[in-house]
């Protein structure tokens, strides 16, 4: 997707069995959402997180999984929530209800939060961990002819769309997206020396470069 395309506009659907109103708006709280800047650093042992605020984030969550130090066969979770939350499911899509309903129960954070830090030792000194993060946009549902106000009334709509939104961002624990980006260039050093050789192969499911191997498709 170009970095300026956008959704915003009127839109159309046309063909045979299509009815002739389906026909719509999206405005640009349903626009594209840009990407997660997210930036790491290092700050006493924990790993500071901090990005740009989006402007059309209802909110934000955080997760990081990865193998426990020492063992191959024990998984570790964090999350940026306040409450005992995996987080599996929530790096996707969710209605605004959910959205608003998490946000008072302290699972997501804020559209206004900005950083986030994941405390020194939870994956072990020397331990790695794939991070994911999404920012949650708004949904909307659109229908014609539109819901009546009285429940009672009958409604047959000719069509109906549901629109939603989300940006996110995949990285592992401790390195910027910028820095993986340009670690799977695959680009040879600067230097004119040869390029050193891939490292083998984990078969462990655990290893957070599978994990992220697997979510990215690669």
């Amino acid at each position: 997707v170009p970095a300026n395309a956008s959704l915003v506009g009127e839109h159309a659907f046309s063909g045979q069995g299509v009815p002739e109103s389906f026909k719509f708006a999206i405005g640009a709280a349903q626009d594209l959402m840009p990407p997660i800047a997210l930036r790491q650093a290092q700050a006493g042992g924990a790993t500071q997180l901090e990005w740009a605020a989006l402007p059309t984030a209802r909110a934000y969550f955080i997760a990081a999984m990865g193998a426990k130090e020492g063992s191959e066969n024990e998984a570790v979770f964090w999350t940026s929530s306040e409450q005992r939350e995996i987080g599996m499911g929530l790096v996707d899509y969710q209605t605004n209800p959910a959205v608003d309903r998490w946000l008072k129960e302290g699972v997501l954070l804020a559209p206004g939060v900005t950083q986030c830090a994941v405390p020194k030792g939870i994956f072990g000194d020397g331990g790695s961990a794939m991070l994911r993060m999404v920012a949650y946009g708004s949904e909307i549902n659109l229908a014609h002819p539109p819901r009546p106000a009285d429940p009672k009334v009958a409604w047959e709509p000719e069509w109906a769309v549901k629109i939603r939104v989300k940006s996110v961002a995949n990285a592992m624990l401790g390195m910027d997206i910028e820095e993986m980006t340009r670690g799977a260039g695959g680009q040879a050093p600067s230097s004119g020396e040869p390029a050193p050789p891939p490292p083998k192969e984990d078969a462990n499911p655990l290893n957070p470069t599978n994990l992220l191997k697997g979510i990215l498709g690669r």
